[in-house]
């Protein structure tokens, strides 16, 4: 016979006397509010208070009849263990709770009562009411009476009325929810336990309502949206489920029936196509069949097509002996098949590509042009001549220029930008640095006639674009905008945005009542004003502390409230904030731990399993900011809510840096294209080398992106022209356990990740509203360019230091992936700081917790004496270097990475001034819109100029300097190739030197060969071997990827989707093609970049095993 409890599942519905006297204890709330019973039953006892008292009514039932007698009368019920059952916190505005009478017999023979109490009072919000039926016997539990005086105020007992309190002993406790949780007080805990012996009252009729229930909270704790749902379906329920809900009418469930369902057809692009983008078009399938003629006259079909195919490597999982590692990667497979008389040609390389392409390109363009017939035909109107015939003819002619004007190439560009404009509302302007992007986006709002004009750059461009819109366009005025609100000291609030636009409309009214011409007024905003909000300043108190790489004491910021140095990680590396700019930038707190009660992830107090308070430290958290007196309001938001279509034309300079879903920026630009009629953007680098770099951003600018995926479908975006790499764990053993029963840990998938790399598809997205412009498509001859590596030795006990040092932390890294970035770091930026005593420093770990408690020294690295020599290697080329340069008359730009608290810059200025050279140094402390007038006042002074080229990576000319030495390597190839173009671009008169100096056996000599590989995604896209292929991407990125090729001795991936447009490639990071240049240096060192990459091979030794595994449907128009 089976014991009563298991017989009734632990089910003591409660009485319908007992519900109705309830009942008379409570208020209903003003509004709805929301009554939660995690033990349901047959939903007697929620529906009935949830009808008189105002309540919808969720529940949960364990019982499947039961549960299907409460879900018609209940609002919402899962048939499910409430353990798999997700409820957000703080959702609920009254918690029913009478759980089953019993021991949990799975789970350590807790009792019941006291479990289902502990997992639901987070559930309940702050105020609510708590409704507890329990045995009489169960109050003298001390968890129990610990949990309700710590988390419940108010608290009053009654037990049943005498006939029913005789069968179970029952009692109702009905109590308040504090505000704030309070340490349990002993006597009050005690005497809640004594209640389980003393003779209670019974429940009776209350002659008013003491107890007054809250209205149903809108959103969960912190602000999280509500959520209530159950995780254990099984699959009858889902089969179930999914008919009901239509699943099949799904974006997922149709892609995955019809893959290339979210795929596009370029209907008419906005400019004829280059090369790259017809070989893209073709080879993706998308074109169809192509029809020509051989060379013999004779028939020739050309089909193309995609799919993606999943590479499969297994390695063993660190943390379990008794698990394996699996990664599935995506990588895209490009064919191209060419049916003549004689047979089928194959093509699957880029040489085989580029062959056919030289040998047929012609007709294929030609095939190509009459299929998708450009917008823009290189056929300007006469009105359209008439305008950029005035454009720009104030200016000086550039080198090569006949007369002063914008270039031909730049008059076509604007030409199509403003015809794509017209038509679909918006257009893109993809322009190698130096192209004139400036000048074509004036242009184009002279040929819109879209005035008041609103242009949105970053803050050091101001400058430049009002000068710019005044020099090109005749009888333009541009002024900026600064701000929306009041500071401080002012009397009354300042608003730009109603100034300028009240000005104008008066000086237009104006012109009409007079006759003159109608204003050319222009508005310039900075990205940073665009999103400005409230006035706010840095609060911070001084502190003396030990900086602890360079073992100075510094002057650094701690924080108000816990005195603990404020620290941020710069370089990999972690060091106190000595200026306050750092903490300017955004608002910040302090992340020091601090002794008191351990806080969960929702900021409560953290309780242990017998409910008590846990004591430890938790994060302080004080604001290190305050209030600075001033009240600031975005203009981007402020132009949205009350200048609605008031601007013609939004031009968004450098538009790559709102690419983000929800950022500030990304937020501001949005607001700014919904208020704007037209929209233009105007970047060097549209694509980030990952599909989903794009995505927000042509979301907010593509029609059709947003016709055929919702704002939130990334990874949609990402399965059908992106790579993704996906990392799942499975156990070596089988996948049951002896008896055969289902463990529930067989493998788990992680989330997947984006990986650079992109379908050639892709390009259909944007060739209806994007042109391509490179700076030879301008036909204006620059200066010849080139390229060289040095590679040095590093002296006998340089090297000997720097391979202990990166032998040892390898080491670390090998062990913990915490020491990573230390190891990384430190072995790029070591070699070129071996002049001084350093000391490594890493984080001592609690191993319970796994939290920083404190850093601790590793390892101490002495300075490197030369062998009586004053220099180092690096250092000692250096000055021959820029000697030779001086006697030729070139001045050299010299980058170095290490500017901030590891500054080198004062060390490298030493040798080249100890040489008889004239040196400057460009800090961050200049402005950014003054850093060009502090150049320009002193490059006819200098011989060299040393600075970090995040500096100069965009806005300024340097077109003084004709040689650019990178004494560190960038890490960023976007910042990389900025800032060799500040130099290379219009406007330069010489022959441009770039040069590479790297110890040959250090791992900067490793990541320089990495960065030549990281080029192919965009080159891809920009349809052009040079076009502005390198992409900003993060640099976090690349050091993981540095990491792993070094630790796991992989290959360089080799994107398969590359297509030419000559036979000749480039493998340089530039990515120009190089022509051989003569020795600077003489010295068998210096090579050119072709043969450096040549010689640059890394024996490793392969410790995965692979597997390519088909996807079947994923065909792209085959």
């Amino acid at each position: 016979m089976r014991p009563p409890a298991i017989e009734r599942m632990g089910y003591y519905p409660t009485d319908d006397p007992v519900i109705e006297l309830i009942r008379t204890y409570l208020k209903p709330s003003v509004e709805k509010g929301r009554l939660f019973d995690p033990c349901a039953g047959e939903g007697k006892a929620a529906s009935t208070l949830g009808k008189v008292l105002n309540c919808e009514t969720w529940g949960v039932e364990l019982s499947p009849d039961r549960a299907e007698k409460a879900q018609n009368v209940m609002e919402k019920v899962y048939q499910a263990p409430w353990q798999a059952c997700v409820l957000s916190d703080e959702s609920v505005s009254w918690l029913y709770l009478n759980p089953p009478y019993e021991f949990d017999r799975f789970e350590g023979q807790k009792r019941l009562e006291w479990d289902f109490l502990k997992t639901t009072t987070s559930k309940l919000m702050r105020g609510g009411l708590l409704t507890y039926i329990i045995p009489q016997k169960i109050l003298g539990m001390i968890e129990v009476a610990r949990l309700l005086v710590g988390h419940y105020e108010a608290i009053t007992v009654y037990r049943f009325p005498d006939g029913l309190y005789e069968k179970f002993k029952q009692v109702v406790v009905l109590a308040y929810k504090r505000m704030l949780y309070q340490l349990p007080i002993e006597k009050e805990v005690l005497s809640l336990q004594n209640l389980a012996t003393e003779e209670l009252d019974p429940i009776e009729t209350a002659g008013e309502p003491i107890y007054e229930l809250l209205v149903a909270p809108s959103r969960g704790a912190n602000g999280k949206p509500i959520v209530f749902k159950r995780t254990d379906w099984e699959p009858e329920e889902v089969v179930q489920a999914t008919m009901e809900a239509g699943v099949q009418k799904t974006s997922e469930w149709l892609d995955l029936i019809h893959p290339t369902r979210g795929l596009t057809q370029l209907a008419q692009p906005v400019m004829p196509l280059k090369k790259g983008h017809i070989a893209m078009l073709m080879a993706s399938g998308m074109m169809g069949t192509v029809r020509l003629t051989d060379e013999d006259g004779k028939p020739m079909l050309i089909k193309g097509r995609v799919i993606k195919v999943v590479e499969k490597t297994e390695q063993p999982d660190t943390k379990d002996a008794d698990a394996v590692i699996e990664t599935f990667k995506d990588r895209f497979v490009t064919t191209v098949a060419v049916l003549r008389q004689g047979g089928i040609q194959i093509i699957q390389d880029v040489k085989g590509l580029s062959d056919f392409m030289k040998a047929h390109g012609e007709k294929i363009a030609a095939h190509v042009l009459e299929t998708y017939k450009p917008l823009y035909n290189l056929d300007p109107t006469p009105k359209e001549i008439a305008v950029l015939d005035a454009i720009g003819t104030q200016r000086k002619p550039l080198p090569g220029q006949e007369r002063a004007g914008l270039l031909p190439a730049q008059r076509h560009a604007a030409a199509a930008l403003a015809r794509s404009i017209r038509k679909n509302g918006v257009a893109n302007c993809q322009a190698e640095m130096g192209s004139g992007k400036t000048s074509i986006g004036s242009a184009v709002i002279e040929l819109l006639d879209a005035y008041p004009a609103i242009v949105i750059c970053p803050p050091h461009l101001v400058p430049k674009w009002i000068r710019e819109i005044e020099e090109v366009i005749p009888g333009a005025h541009a002024r900026e905008l600064r701000r929306i609100g009041r500071n401080s000291d002012d009397v009354y609030d300042v608003n730009d945005v109603r100034d300028f636009l009240d000005q104008y409309r008066q000086a237009s009214e104006t012109a009409k009542r007079t006759g003159g011409s109608k204003p050319k007024w222009v508005a310039v905003v900075a990205h940073t004003s665009a999103k400005f909000g409230t006035g706010w300043q840095p609060a911070v108190v001084r502190r003396k502390t030990r900086d602890p790489l360079t073992g100075k004491v510094v002057d650094a910021c701690a924080c108000p409230s816990c005195g603990k140095v404020v620290m941020t990680e710069k370089d990999g590396f972690v060091i106190p904030v000595t200026d306050l700019d750092e903490l300017a930038e955004k608002r910040q707190f302090c992340r020091n731990h601090v002794s008191g009660w351990e806080l969960d992830p929702d900021g409560r107090i953290k309780l242990d399993a017998n409910g008590d308070p846990v004591w430890g430290t938790h994060a302080c958290k004080t604001p290190l900011f305050e209030f600075a007196g001033a009240r600031r309001h975005s203009i981007a938001d402020y132009i949205a809510k009350h200048a609605q279509g008031k601007f013609k034309l939004l031009i968004a300079d450098e538009s790559h840096q709102f690419k983000s879903k929800s950022s500030d920026r990304g937020v501001a630009f949005h607001q700014l294209v919904t208020a704007a009629k037209w929209t233009l953007t105007l970047t060097g680098t549209f694509f980030g080398g990952k599909s989903t770099s794009i995505f927000w951003l042509l979301h907010r600018l593509n029609h059709g992106v947003r016709r055929d995926f919702a704002f939130h479908d990334e990874k949609r975006w990402a399965r059908l022209y992106g790579v993704l790499e996906t990392t799942r764990r499975r156990r070596r053993d089988d996948d049951a356990d002896e008896d055969g029963v289902y463990t529930g840990n067989r493998r788990y998938r992680n989330q997947a990740k984006e990986q650079p790399g992109v379908s050639p598809a892709i390009v259909s997205r944007l060739l209806d509203t994007t042109i391509f412009l490179s700076l030879k498509d301008l036909n204006l001859a620059l200066p010849a360019y080139k390229e060289e590596v040095v590679a040095l030795d590093m002296l006998d006990d340089q090297g000997q230091q720097y391979h202990s040092m990166d032998s040892s932390l390898k080491q670390l890294a090998v062990q913990s992936s915490r020491y990573l970035s230390t190891w990384l770091q430190w072995s790029l930026a070591r070699p070129n700081s071996a002049f001084r005593d350093e000391v490594v420093v890493v984080d001592e770990v609690d191993g319970e917790d796994g939290k920083s408690v404190r850093k601790v020294p590793l390892m101490e690295l002495p300075a490197i004496n030369p062998n009586g020599h004053k220099w180092l290697p690096k250092e000692n080329w250096l000055a021959d270097f820029c000697k030779l340069e001086k006697q030729q008359g070139r001045k050299v730009l010299i980058y170095v990475r290490q500017t901030g608290t590891r500054d080198i810059q004062d060390r490298v200025q030493m040798p080249l001034q100890a040489n008889g050279l004239r040196v400057s140094i460009l800090g961050g402390n200049v402005d950014p819109r003054k850093r060009e007038e502090w150049i320009a006042k002193r490059v006819n002074t200098i011989d060299a100029l040393i600075c970090n080229p995040r500096l100069v990576e965009t806005g300024l000319d340097l077109v003084q300097f004709s040689t650019v030495v990178f004494f560190e390597i960038e890490y960023s190839l976007y910042t990389l190739w900025q800032s060799v173009r500040r130099v290379w671009r219009l406007g330069q008169t010489q022959p441009v030197k770039a040069i590479f100096s790297v110890y040959s056996t250090a791992m900067e000599a490793t990541a320089l060969a990495l960065m030549g590989k990281k080029m192919k995604a965009a080159q891809l896209v920009y349809g052009d071997e040079v076009g502005g292929a390198i992409v900003p991407e993060e640099e976090g990125d690349f050091l993981t990827q540095l990491a792993r090729d070094v630790l796991d001795g992989a290959k360089l991936s080799d994107l398969q989707t590359l297509f030419a447009d000559d036979l000749q490639v480039s493998h340089n990071p530039m990515g120009s093609l190089t022509t051989p240049s003569a020795v600077i240096v003489p010295s068998p060192k210096v090579m050119t970049w072709d043969d450096w990459v040549s010689q640059k091979t890394v024996v490793v030794r392969r410790t995965r095993r692979k597997e390519v595994v088909p996807e079947g449907q994923m065909g792209f128009g085959i």
